[in-house]
């Protein structure tokens, strides 16, 4: 219906917008070991490899980006967090380097700044989500740290200011268009790593 997008906030409109993509991610057969109870310890090394990846090159990706919007939202690595955790095995110098090209790609992949707050909203939702996963994890594997899946824990408000940020960033119908288009496609970059994160790593 014409106005109807325009009507609602950004936040609302990528999350109606998105709920395939987002069930679709949750579906991929790396998230259904890990919250079915059958990821050894060999398949969390692979999934958090493989998150690894995703990040370190997004990051690079997104780097001058994220720092100039530093005074609206300041944007927490994933991929340090990451880094430690999988730094807890033993394949921690093989899956370092195995991910480090992606840093010298930084520049290779262009798009608009809605579509990049469509890339961070899938992100930032991502560590809210991240809070049960967690607990199942601390369940399974009780000494590795878990930093990445913990980050949601620190601050439940942050997800609440960053929807605020966004509705700020997102003012009109063409930008939530554009980062619909963003979100989209990040959700189909995380969808493509859960899947066989053995592929990614």
């Amino acid at each position: 219906m014409p106005g109807v997008a325009e009507a609602t906030p950004a936040h609302r409109f990528l999350r109606e917008q998105t709920r395939d993509a987002h069930e679709a991610a949750e579906a991929t057969t790396g998230m259904r070991r890990l919250m079915d109870g059958q990821l050894d310890a060999e398949g969390y090394r692979a999934l958090l490899g493989a998150q690894l990846a995703l990040f370190r090159r997004w990051e690079g990706e997104r780097g001058e980006w994220l720092e100039a919007i530093r005074d609206r939202w300041h944007y927490a690595s994933r991929a340090t967090p990451l880094e430690t955790d999988l730094c807890r095995s033993a394949s921690c110098a093989r899956s370092t380097i195995a991910t480090s090209g992606h840093r010298a790609q930084a520049r290779s992949y262009n798009g608009s700044e809605p579509s990049y707050w469509g890339e961070l909203y899938v992100i930032e939702g991502s560590s809210l989500g991240a809070r049960v996963i967690v607990k199942r994890l601390r369940a399974m594997f009780p000494d590795h740290p878990h930093h990445y899946y913990a980050m949601g824990e620190t601050s439940p408000t942050d997800w609440r200011r960053f929807q605020a940020t966004l509705d700020n960033a997102l003012p009109d119908d063409n930008a939530r268009r554009q980062a619909l288009d963003g979100a989209c496609a990040m959700f189909a970059r995380f969808q493509q790593t859960l899947e066989d994160p053995v592929a990614h790593v």
